[in-house]
């Protein structure tokens, strides 16, 4: 099978502005809606950040602009060869680049500012069947809907009037800043250049879904089976080792998929009758506020414990001595106002009384 060349958007009309447009549009609901959410119900939050925000916005955006979501974006086209090389490069990927990208990371900010960005704390608080949406919310639902919104429009519509090298730079960048964590800045970036590729080598965004979900999913296992006491540093020795090996073994499968990853239909731009502005947004507000209000439904207490804990948040070891209260109050046991009380107390010092 010979090598087809790489494919990118005719410059039929300058996208960019369009693109710019939507970047500015979905960053504001991702910090105005999207974080507030995900403060009430991480599990919700993540999955409704993904879907309403990253897939929807991108969806409906391109509808009303006259395209074809799926087409557009080569949703609708990829071989399995294509998305297994994808998967496997995003797993070397993680070892050769993403893995000492922030092991080097950490050496450079001071230990406030790690604890700040620790990404470890998502997982805190959490009830087992909460960790599990929340693993395939970042496994599934985060690599399939940021693809869709970074690669899949994002960066084809910059191929527009830039350089295919130029826009796949530009989207990796938006892509990392969006996440809004300066310690893994640099790694998402590199992610997003990998993912930028694959996207512009098959005409497709699943190879880049692939080794996103490659990517996340590798980083939730390593965290699960790592001690979480063990707050030191990677010795710089396995950091290094990490480059060495992991770029050969990268390289080595970039060989192998040479040529494979071409989409039988690689992604176009069809146009089609434009969605009407007010029904599309009538129709994402619809959706966006039927989740909330079943997150609000069905869990109401939670929902207040937790943006009550992170308008006035406490010392991690005061919030464990507060597990079980928190329990309590979540499941009606107690009212909210004895939590509220119990961390009241805990602030200055007391320990938590809990129901018997």
């Amino acid at each position: 099978m010979t090598e087809l060349e790489p494919t990118s958007p005719a410059p039929v009309r300058n996208e960019v502005p369009f693109a710019v447009l939507v970047s500015a549009i979905t960053l504001f609901a991702f910090v105005a809606v999207g974080s507030v959410v995900q403060l009430a119900n991480l599990a919700v939050g993540v999955w409704f950040t993904e879907v309403v925000i990253f897939f929807g916005i991108a969806w409906y955006a391109l509808k009303v602009r006259g395209q074809n979501p799926v087409r557009a974006t080569g949703f609708d086209s990829v071989t399995p060869t294509a998305l297994g090389l994808g998967f496997a490069l995003g797993l070397v990927n993680y070892l050769a680049w993403a893995a000492p990208l922030m092991g080097l990371a950490e050496r450079a900010f001071p230990q406030k500012v790690l604890e700040l960005f620790d990404g470890s704390q998502i997982f805190q608080h959490q009830s087992k069947p909460e960790l599990v949406v929340i693993v395939l919310g970042l496994g599934v639902a985060a690599p399939v809907c940021e693809e869709f919104f970074f690669r899949g429009l994002l960066q084809r519509a910059l191929m527009s009037r830039l350089e295919p090298s130029m826009a796949i730079v530009v989207a990796a960048f938006v892509f990392s800043a969006f996440h809004l964590d300066p310690v893994g800045l640099l790694a998402r970036f590199e992610l997003g250049v990998l993912f930028g590729l694959l996207a512009w080598r098959s005409g497709s965004v699943w190879p880049g879904i692939a080794a996103h979900a490659a990517n996340n999913l590798t980083a939730s296992l390593l965290f699960a089976l790592s001690d979480k006491n063990d707050t030191g540093q990677a010795p710089l020795s396995l950091v290094l080792g990490l480059l060495v090996v992991g770029n050969a073994l990268l390289v080595g499968v970039a060989k192998l998929a040479t040529g494979r990853l071409q989409a039988p239909r690689p992604a176009e731009r069809i146009d089609v009758d434009p969605l009407p502005l007010r029904r599309g947004l009538a129709q994402w507000l619809g959706v966006a506020a039927l989740c909330i209000g079943l997150l609000l439904a069905f869990d109401w207490r939670g929902a207040a414990i937790k943006l009550s804990e992170a308008v006035d948040p406490l010392p991690k070891s005061t919030e464990t001595s507060l597990d079980e209260v928190r329990r309590q109050a979540r499941r009606g046991e107690i009212d909210l106002n004895r939590y509220l009380e119990a961390r009241a107390k805990a602030k200055l010092g007391a320990t938590p009384q809990v129901k018997e």
